[in-house]
């Protein structure tokens, strides 16, 4: 066996059943953090969650057998160590003793158990659940040790268990989610209004000695991004998540104020379907690539806070293969290609655009106005982002969407790429063997250096082939007052608040 404990690679009030002491309050000392928000919750429920602002909740209240640091290497939470056999596909975690969730139960075995279970049931709907499927079988010998044995060798099997929505839960706990939820996470939710606040209160029985030292965070409900600011700068709130990347150098100036904004593998994209003309022919896909300068896209749409990309591989990433050029635009070329795919005259195409998505409406607008000389004639078309699954995700020819980072390579780019993934069936329907063969060899080795050259190949593959247009790896970037202290930006989009407080 080999043993890794470390390794590198989003109306009504509902009461939660636990009330924090005033003695524990007292005791902490790290004061109220007070974040601002854009959007409401839609779910409560950690294996049902997919925007960003849930994730905040998710990693505050719960948490996973492992964990994903801001310098995004993985390490053990709820588990002291994991080890795993030579063929990657027997992997066993030691549970840590003593920790209890917020009713007061200590956490077992049984509790990942019915967890998982969960999520690999059809029935829960759990939106990570492709990236489990390798879950052949599940084991507790004892209260303290659960094996998972998989279907096939998979090298980042303990990063996975870091994502947002495997966190673990009670096992008599389930139904009580939606309403009244119970983590073992370092703060406790006390209340939550949708279009106001969620409250959460420290943790005083949290398994990590010291932690958390805030006494409350508030998640503070504002739609308006200039409300938000507003009450930043006036000190009504010391957190602004997500901030729009033509407010990051302004805000740099206040020297009340904090500004991060980091490198992540969140990445927005122009989505080609490959299985509806004109996009089925390669030759207009790569025809759009030659047209249009990938740093144009970057200055125009994110103010330069994100970088161009190949594939959802990161330029920070020591896999990202750097010798493949980011084309300066050649109108000329691209018309050539279009021509050659028959299409004379250029393209002419709809392109949909999400309303209430600031950042991809305006890539939309700056491909329209950059795909022109190139042969691409683009009628934009709104459709609110409420409406995408239904009405746009894999029906329409051209749309524009994005996503967030994933904890490893896999599951960033297996589930979107590969002709059986996922996500590629509801997004461009793209068939390569290369990349197919690639990310299958990827997933089946352990060894960081068989893995890149693997990537490296994925990489290569989608240039001369590329499924859609994915412009860019975008920065992620948070404001907080001054004041706060010892809370950074995660890529991952989440805080860890465990060691965080406001000072004077």
């Amino acid at each position: 066996m080999v043993r890794l404990t470390r390794r590198v690679l989003g109306a009504a009030t509902l009461a939660a059943p636990f009330v924090l002491p005033g003695a524990a309050r007292a005791q902490a000392g790290g004061g109220t953090l007070r974040i601002a928000l854009g959007a409401n919750l839609l779910t409560l429920d950690p294996a049902k969650m997919t925007t960003g602002e849930e994730y905040i909740y998710d990693n505050l209240v719960f948490n996973g057998l492992t964990r994903m640091r801001e310098d995004l290497v993985v390490e053990p939470e709820l588990c002291e160590k994991w080890t795993f056999s030579e063929d990657l596909k027997t992997w066993t975690f030691t549970l840590r003793r003593g920790v209890r969730f917020h009713n007061g139960r200590e956490m077992t075995a049984r509790d990942v158990l019915a967890t998982y279970e969960r999520i690999l049931d059809p029935a829960t709907a759990a939106a990570p659940r492709t990236n489990y499927t390798m879950i052949e079988k599940m084991e507790a010998p004892d209260p303290y040790t659960v094996i998972f044995r998989l279907s096939y060798a998979y090298g980042g099997f303990a990063d996975i268990l870091s994502d947002r929505q495997v966190k673990i839960i009670p096992h008599d706990g389930i139904d009580q989610l939606a309403t009244a939820p119970v983590g073992t996470g370092p703060f406790v939710m006390r209340s939550y209004t949708p279009g106001d606040r969620m409250i959460l209160a420290r943790n005083p029985d949290y398994f990590e000695a010291g932690m958390p030292r805030f006494d409350t965070v508030e998640l503070r409900i504002i739609p308006e991004m200039s409300v938000r600011l507003a009450a930043l700068q006036a000190g009504d709130m010391e957190v602004v998540w997500d901030i729009p990347p033509e407010q990051v150098k302004p805000l740099g100036g206040n020297a009340a104020l904090r500004i991060e904004s980091v490198p992540t593998g969140s990445w927005d994209a122009a989505i080609m379907n490959n299985a509806i003309a004109p996009f089925n022919d390669a030759r207009v896909r790569r025809a759009f690539h030659i047209g249009v300068d990938k740093r144009d896209v970057v200055e125009l749409v994110l103010f330069g806070e994100g970088a161009p990309t190949h594939s959802p591989i990161p330029p920070n990433h020591p896999f990202f293969v750097t010798d493949i050029p980011v084309n300066r635009a050649d109108p000329a070329a691209a018309r050539r290609l279009l021509r050659e795919a028959g299409h004379p005259n250029g393209v002419r195409v709809p392109l949909i655009i999400p309303v209430g998505r600031p950042v991809r409406e305006r890539l939309g607008i700056t491909l329209q106005q950059l795909a022109r000389p190139a042969g691409f004639e683009i009628e934009i078309q709104r459709v609110p982002f409420g409406r995408y699954n239904a009405e746009v995700s894999g029906k329409a020819p051209f749309y524009i969407d994005g996503y967030f980072a994933r904890p490893t390579l896999d599951t960033g780019t297996h589930p979107f790429l590969h002709s059986e993934g996922s996500w590629n069936q509801r997004l461009w329907h793209y068939k390569n063997a290369e990349v197919d063969r690639a990310l299958e060899a990827a997933r089946l080795t352990g060894d960081p250096a068989k893995q890149k050259v693997e990537y490296q190949a994925m990489q290569r593959a989608l240039a001369a082939d590329p499924a859609g247009f994915i412009a860019y790896s975008v920065n992620f970037a948070c404001a907080y007052r001054a004041s706060v202290r010892n809370v950074k930006t995660h890529p991952m989009r989440w805080f860890d608040l465990r060691g965080g407080s406001v000072g004077a």
